[in-house]
């Protein structure tokens, strides 16, 4: 006969005590393991939720699967030449008009079709295969730099020529740039979509380093057509690897409505969501001002330090070396500090240190300003894009990133506005008008705008304790933590085995 609730069964004789046998257990003593399990057990407040203790995540630990490294081999080739093309066109605008509201325009026209274009890019990254989208974009934006080295090869080459590809680089850039954005979380576990997703903007300052290294060392000694070669050739193992690469888990969102009605659906979604909201606007803000600096790097290196096409590419890879930092450093940073405090801090230095580059003539002292800024406003952008990422509901994930990119498509206009002052003003007053916008702006962001809960991810790793645990029936079958908040970040949310997703 068994009494109570027993782990293992103890031989119990009528009208005698229950004998425990050897390695067992009586019902008495699993119910009092049981509560003082409750008693142990974390709580998130008066709400009572299953959040579970946080094992400890590496930062590399998404190379740890297959499809993560051939997607991090495939972006250092894309984007190192990406960062050849953008040397080349930079300089040979510069060199064939020395405007710097011409120059400044290379970067606009990269940047503007983001208004327009993401937005479908947001919707066909929802309807169809990511990795398809991806490769046939990756495919056009190879033409685009194939075409600017037969020209400049062939001498032929004018500034409208550049413009153009510029353009049409993009609007093609901009089609499947969602579509590469939300691969990066498509290719490993849940709970290492974080550390995905702060590696993933590494991955693009390495090649921000190796890029301008690469072209700066050939335009230099070979000209603007070998270079623009170059970036040519580097572009294509890219594709191949983008297009063969396999989701850990397919996505489960679906699209059956129209594509006006869901993106006004997911407008509608962010303009109730404080959180997103807030750091939509902080990322506006210094994306008109402060981050349009780096339009005026061919000007800045030419005119005020006294540089060549070395200097230029040295001041690049500065920028490339600075960002790596920070992308590595960006979630241990939030861990500790808190996603919004840090957006705050890094964006106030962001500026102030763009205002010491703008009063800066010695090219050492501008290499170091640069790096610095670099690996801050890396900070800065790579927070405020995992947060939105992660914050925002996974059927709305894809047009909130759409969204994201759209306040990056106005980031021409201030280049306009940096590169009219650059003209009649210089570019030193420039870069200091623009340091000083960007941090009266983040100032009364910070004052008169607040978030929803909290979205710290420091808040999410600080241990808690509560008399109460969850059932035994919620609790997920990993030793994944974090229960869903509406507006909490999180590595994984598990409400129990069978309901699982990123917050």
């Amino acid at each position: 006969m068994l009494t109570g609730v027993t782990t293992k069964p103890n031989l119990h004789i009528p009208g005698r005590p229950a004998i425990k046998l050897p390695g067992h257990s009586t019902g008495e003593t699993a119910n009092a393991d049981q509560r003082r399990k409750r008693a142990r057990a974390p709580h998130t407040g008066g709400i009572h939720r299953p959040v579970y203790q946080i094992s400890r995540i590496g930062p590399f630990e998404p190379f740890g699967h297959t499809q993560f490294r051939r997607y991090t081999i495939a972006s250092l080739f894309s984007f190192s030449a990406f960062f050849v093309q953008m040397l080349v066109r930079g300089w040979l605008v510069n060199d064939l008009t020395g405007s710097p509201l011409l120059v400044s325009l290379v970067p606009v026209l990269y940047i503007a079709p983001m208004l327009v274009f993401t937005l479908i890019g947001g919707e066909l990254a929802d309807r169809f295969r990511r990795t398809r989208i991806v490769a046939i974009g990756e495919l056009v934006v190879f033409a685009t730099y194939a075409a600017l080295a037969a020209l400049t090869l062939s001498g032929v080459e004018q500034a409208w020529h550049v413009l153009v590809l510029t353009g049409v680089h993009g609007v093609t850039s901009s089609i499947y740039a969602p579509s590469r954005q939300t691969l990066v979380g498509d290719l490993v576990r849940p709970r290492l979509q974080r550390s995905a997703l702060g590696l993933s903007p590494a991955i693009f300052n390495l090649a921000q380093i190796a890029g301008p290294l690469i072209g700066g060392l050939i335009l230099a000694t070979a000209g603007a057509g070998a270079a623009s070669l170059t970036g040519a050739l580097l572009i294509l193992p890219a594709i191949p690897i983008y297009a063969r690469l396999r989701p850990v888990k397919k996505s489960t969102t679906s699209h059956q409505g129209s594509f006006l009605r869901n993106m006004r659906e997911g407008a509608a979604y962010i303009g109730r969501h404080k959180t997103l909201r807030w750091y939509l606007v902080a990322g506006f803000a210094l994306i008109l001002t402060v981050n349009t600096w780096g339009a005026l790097f061919p000007p800045l290196a030419k005119e005020v330090l006294g540089q060549g096409a070395g200097g230029l590419a040295a001041l690049q890879v500065a920028v490339g070396i600075g960002a790596f930092i920070g992308a590595v450093t960006s979630v241990p940073f939030a861990t500790k500090f808190g996603d919004k405090r840090l957006t705050i801090a890094s964006g106030f230095i962001f500026a102030g240190l763009v205002g010491a580059l703008a009063a800066s003539d010695i090219f050492l002292l501008s290499l170091v300003i640069v790096g610095v800024a670099a690996g801050v406003a890396t900070l800065y952008f790579v927070t405020n894009m995992i947060t939105m990422q992660l914050t925002a509901a996974p059927e709305f994930r894809s047009r909130v990133i759409s969204v994201r990119f759209i306040m990056f498509g106005f980031g021409p206009f201030g280049m306009i506005v940096l590169g009219s002052l650059a003209e009649f003003l210089g570019t030193q007053w420039a870069l200091g008008i623009s340091a000083i916008s960007g941090g009266a702006l983040l100032l009364a962001i910070a004052i008169f705008m607040k978030t929803g809960e909290t979205t710290d991810v420091a808040a999410l790793y600080r241990p808690v304790r509560s008399r109460r645990a969850a059932p035994a029936s919620e609790r997920p079958d990993t030793d994944v933590p974090i229960a869903r908040t509406d507006t909490g970040i999180g590595m994984t949310t598990t409400a129990g085995p069978q309901d699982r997703s990123v917050a």
